[in-house]
């Protein structure tokens, strides 16, 4: 289900799912000439139930955001299913941003690399923007880091947050579906969860 005006359910309607453990290239992950009106979306994973891509006006390079495919207002609108498949994700997806964008281990101060935030808003009062459902996953650099293209960490919501060029967002979104297929072959062989098999995601689909 989809909601006519939604920039989100725009970007579900032109991803169709794909396998992350192959993802298709660049040009075949979502289907730009879908979204005349819109900025160009840059997907990292694209299930039957959830969506990964990058935050167009990012606050810290690696911002994405997750997503169900279908169409819920709010946390308190979504079926038991979708909640169980984006709960399955974020520890999933927060590994592989930190890892692509932080690194592992610790930084030169001693402080682990591996910082960053989950947030989610429900109503304009809780400075939810787009009135579908999702989770911002942001990296935080080291103290001290320049902030990347004018973002800012002190506090989410904070700071200048500047638009997300294409051609560093194409090599980012690679970067991340890559980190991603290793870090599902991972889960499968080392935790026995085939997370292919969870979404009964078909190998090739075609929208």
């Amino acid at each position: 289900m989809t909601s006519s005006g939604c920039p989100f359910c725009d970007i579900a309607s032109a991803s169709a799912p794909f396998s992350p453990l192959s993802p298709p290239t660049s040009d075949e992950v979502c289907r730009q000439d879908a979204l005349p009106d819109s900025p160009a979306a840059f997907p990292i994973l694209s299930t039957k139930h959830v969506l990964a891509f990058l935050d167009i006006m990012p606050l810290t390079r690696g911002h994405i955001l997750v997503i169900p495919r279908k169409h819920y207002r709010n946390m308190g609108d979504v079926g038991v299913h979708e909640a169980r498949q984006l709960g399955q994700w974020l520890p999933i997806l927060s590994r592989v941003v930190v890892r692509t964008v932080l690194g592992e281990g610790r930084d030169g101060r001693g402080d682990d690399r591996g910082n960053w935030n989950i947030i989610q808003n429900n109503g304009i009062r809780a400075s939810q923007t787009v009135p579908h459902v999702h989770f911002h996953i942001i990296p935080r650099p080291a103290l001290g880091t320049s902030a990347p293209a004018g973002g800012g960490w002190i506090m989410f919501g904070r700071g200048q947050r500047d638009e997300l060029m294409d051609d560093e967002a194409e090599e980012l979104a690679t970067l991340l579906r890559n980190e991603l297929a290793k870090e599902v072959k991972r889960v499968k062989e080392e935790e026995g969860v085939d997370l292919e098999d969870c979404e009964h995601i078909p190998r090739s689909t075609k929208l």
